[in-house]
């Protein structure tokens, strides 16, 4: 990551961002190795917060700020998978209310994939990098104060 040594908030907004794009390279890299993305990894931890790790694909668009068909599209991805992480179902409250399910395999899927992400994020929340771009975001806020 490189480090712009500017304390205005546009170099530590971009810090943030290259920050963040590191983070995403190294689980990207990481979850290819579970068929998985980063952003069905992330579908996958709403699912399995939820109650029976269930919900509805309005309650997921809703939670992941995603759109409709970026969710039935994932949705798809996800039932088409080789371990079969999730299952389609009808609600029984509301039969026009498509949900979705972990399945056992999906939540043993989810396991051992969130064990790799939490060391990728344990790493680099650690990293001397995080330290130095949350010291300047902290820097950054007390100098925009004083400005004010």
């Amino acid at each position: 990551m490189i480090i712009l040594n500017n304390n205005s908030n546009l170099c530590t907004w971009l810090n943030m961002k290259h920050f963040e794009n590191d983070i995403q390279i190294k689980l990207e890299k990481a979850l290819i190795k579970y068929d998985l993305s980063p952003v069905e990894f992330s579908f996958m931890h709403y699912l399995y917060d939820q109650y029976d790790s269930k919900a509805s694909l309005l309650e997921i668009k809703d939670s992941l700020e995603l759109s409709s068909a970026a969710v039935s599209r994932m949705a798809v991805r996800l039932e088409n998978k080789d371990c079969k992480p999730i299952v389609r179902y009808h609600s029984d409250d509301n039969q026009k209310a498509v949900c979705l399910k972990m399945t056992t395999s999906g939540i043993e899927h989810f396991k051992e994939t969130s064990v790799v992400v939490d060391k990728i994020l344990n790493e680099s929340f650690s990293s001397t990098e995080f330290l130095a771009l949350r010291d300047e975001i902290l820097t950054t806020n007390i100098k925009s104060e004083d400005v004010e």
